[in-house]
Protein backbone atom coordinates (compact mmCIF):
# COMPACT_ATOMS: atom_id res chain seq x y z
CA UNK A 1 0.00 0.00 0.00
CA UNK A 2 2.04 3.34 -0.92
CA UNK A 3 1.96 6.50 1.22
CA UNK A 4 -1.26 8.24 -0.62
CA UNK A 5 -3.19 5.01 -0.11
CA UNK A 6 -2.56 5.19 3.58
CA UNK A 7 -3.38 8.50 4.02
CA UNK A 8 -5.82 9.64 1.59
CA UNK A 9 -3.63 12.60 0.18
CA UNK A 10 -1.38 12.74 -2.63
CA UNK A 11 2.44 13.33 -2.56
CA UNK A 12 3.01 16.61 -4.10
CA UNK A 13 6.33 17.47 -5.92
CA UNK A 14 7.22 21.08 -6.03
CA UNK A 15 10.59 21.89 -7.55
CA UNK A 16 12.14 24.71 -6.52
CA UNK A 17 15.44 26.80 -7.68
CA UNK A 18 15.30 29.80 -5.26
CA UNK A 19 13.90 32.37 -8.41
CA UNK A 20 11.22 34.44 -7.65
CA UNK A 21 8.88 31.71 -10.42
CA UNK A 22 9.46 29.09 -8.02
CA UNK A 23 8.40 30.81 -5.23
CA UNK A 24 5.42 31.61 -7.15
CA UNK A 25 4.68 28.47 -8.12
CA UNK A 26 4.73 27.25 -4.51
CA UNK A 27 2.62 29.68 -3.39
CA UNK A 28 -0.10 29.19 -6.09
CA UNK A 29 0.18 25.63 -5.19
CA UNK A 30 -1.22 26.88 -1.60
CA UNK A 31 -3.40 29.59 -2.42
CA UNK A 32 -5.14 26.88 -5.17
CA UNK A 33 -4.48 23.28 -4.99
CA UNK A 34 -3.33 22.27 -1.40
CA UNK A 35 -5.33 19.39 0.72
CA UNK A 36 -4.70 19.25 4.36
CA UNK A 37 -3.81 15.45 3.82
CA UNK A 38 -0.89 15.97 0.91
CA UNK A 39 2.30 15.74 1.40
CA UNK A 40 4.98 17.90 -0.27
CA UNK A 41 7.81 17.60 -1.43
CA UNK A 42 10.12 20.69 -2.01
CA UNK A 43 12.81 19.36 -4.42
CA UNK A 44 15.59 21.17 -5.55
CA UNK A 45 17.84 19.90 -8.37
CA UNK A 46 21.67 20.66 -7.65
CA UNK A 47 23.63 21.01 -11.45
CA UNK A 48 26.51 19.25 -10.71
CA UNK A 49 28.04 20.01 -14.13
CA UNK A 50 28.33 24.01 -13.14
CA UNK A 51 29.99 23.63 -10.67
CA UNK A 52 33.36 22.44 -12.56
CA UNK A 53 32.64 24.30 -15.18
CA UNK A 54 35.23 27.00 -13.96
CA UNK A 55 38.61 28.02 -15.56
CA UNK A 56 40.09 25.96 -12.81
CA UNK A 57 39.03 23.21 -14.25
CA UNK A 58 39.71 23.90 -18.11
CA UNK A 59 42.49 21.79 -17.79
CA UNK A 60 43.42 18.15 -16.38
CA UNK A 61 47.15 19.84 -15.46
CA UNK A 62 45.74 22.22 -13.69
CA UNK A 63 43.58 20.92 -11.24
CA UNK A 64 44.03 21.49 -7.91
CA UNK A 65 42.49 19.48 -4.88
CA UNK A 66 41.88 22.97 -2.68
CA UNK A 67 39.88 24.95 -5.39
CA UNK A 68 37.79 21.18 -5.74
CA UNK A 69 37.14 21.51 -1.82
CA UNK A 70 36.74 24.92 -1.91
CA UNK A 71 34.04 25.09 -4.71
CA UNK A 72 32.40 21.99 -3.01
CA UNK A 73 32.21 23.67 0.30
CA UNK A 74 30.77 26.93 -1.14
CA UNK A 75 28.48 24.87 -2.85
CA UNK A 76 27.01 22.81 0.02
CA UNK A 77 26.78 25.97 1.84
CA UNK A 78 24.68 27.59 -0.70
CA UNK A 79 22.59 24.20 -1.09
CA UNK A 80 22.00 24.27 2.57
CA UNK A 81 21.04 27.54 2.95
CA UNK A 82 18.84 27.45 -0.19
CA UNK A 83 16.88 24.12 1.76
CA UNK A 84 16.60 26.25 4.81
CA UNK A 85 14.72 29.07 3.05
CA UNK A 86 12.61 26.51 1.62
CA UNK A 87 11.38 24.15 5.06
CA UNK A 88 10.86 28.02 6.12
CA UNK A 89 8.16 28.55 3.55
CA UNK A 90 6.30 25.14 4.24
CA UNK A 91 6.24 26.06 7.65
CA UNK A 92 5.11 29.64 7.47
CA UNK A 93 2.14 28.60 5.04
CA UNK A 94 1.69 25.42 7.52
CA UNK A 95 2.27 22.77 4.77
CA UNK A 96 3.00 18.98 5.70
CA UNK A 97 6.64 18.65 3.41
CA UNK A 98 9.69 17.51 3.14
CA UNK A 99 12.74 19.50 1.87
CA UNK A 100 14.87 16.77 -0.95
CA UNK A 101 17.53 18.07 -2.76
CA UNK A 102 18.66 15.75 -5.50
CA UNK A 103 22.11 16.34 -7.60
CA UNK A 104 21.92 15.24 -11.29
CA UNK A 105 23.19 16.86 -14.37
CA UNK A 106 20.28 17.77 -15.85
CA UNK A 107 17.49 19.49 -13.36
CA UNK A 108 14.68 18.40 -15.04
CA UNK A 109 15.68 14.58 -15.32
CA UNK A 110 16.48 14.55 -11.54
CA UNK A 111 13.26 16.20 -10.52
CA UNK A 112 11.39 13.81 -12.91
CA UNK A 113 13.07 10.62 -11.21
CA UNK A 114 12.49 11.62 -7.78
CA UNK A 115 9.12 12.53 -8.25
CA UNK A 116 8.45 8.84 -9.71
CA UNK A 117 10.24 7.30 -6.59
CA UNK A 118 7.96 9.43 -4.27
CA UNK A 119 4.98 8.53 -6.50
CA UNK A 120 4.22 11.65 -7.24
CA UNK A 121 1.03 12.39 -8.06
CA UNK A 122 0.98 16.04 -9.35
CA UNK A 123 4.54 18.05 -10.38
CA UNK A 124 4.58 21.71 -9.92
CA UNK A 125 7.07 24.01 -11.42
CA UNK A 126 7.65 27.26 -12.29
CA UNK A 127 8.30 28.88 -15.68
CA UNK A 128 10.88 31.89 -16.34
CA UNK A 129 9.45 32.03 -20.20
CA UNK A 130 12.43 32.01 -21.98
CA UNK A 131 11.65 33.06 -25.89
CA UNK A 132 11.10 30.34 -28.26
CA UNK A 133 14.59 30.44 -29.62
CA UNK A 134 16.80 30.30 -26.34
CA UNK A 135 14.21 27.44 -25.21
CA UNK A 136 14.67 25.83 -28.71
CA UNK A 137 18.65 25.88 -28.50
CA UNK A 138 19.63 25.41 -24.48
CA UNK A 139 16.09 23.90 -23.55
CA UNK A 140 14.16 24.08 -20.19
CA UNK A 141 13.26 22.53 -16.98
CA UNK A 142 9.85 23.25 -17.00
CA UNK A 143 9.86 21.60 -20.87
CA UNK A 144 11.62 18.60 -19.84
CA UNK A 145 9.48 17.95 -17.17
CA UNK A 146 6.61 18.47 -19.35
CA UNK A 147 7.85 15.86 -21.99
CA UNK A 148 9.12 13.43 -19.35
CA UNK A 149 6.99 13.15 -16.29
CA UNK A 150 4.20 10.65 -15.75
CA UNK A 151 2.09 12.50 -13.39
CA UNK A 152 -0.24 15.82 -13.65
CA UNK A 153 1.88 18.96 -14.20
Amino acid sequence: MTEEAKTGGKNVVIAMDGSEHSKYAFKWFVDNCRKEDDHVYIVHAVEMNEMFASQQFSSPYSFDPDVLASILKKEKDRVTQELKEYAALLTEAGVNGTVKSVHTTNPGEGIVKCAAELNAAIIITGCRGLGKIRRTLVGSTSDYILHHAHVQL
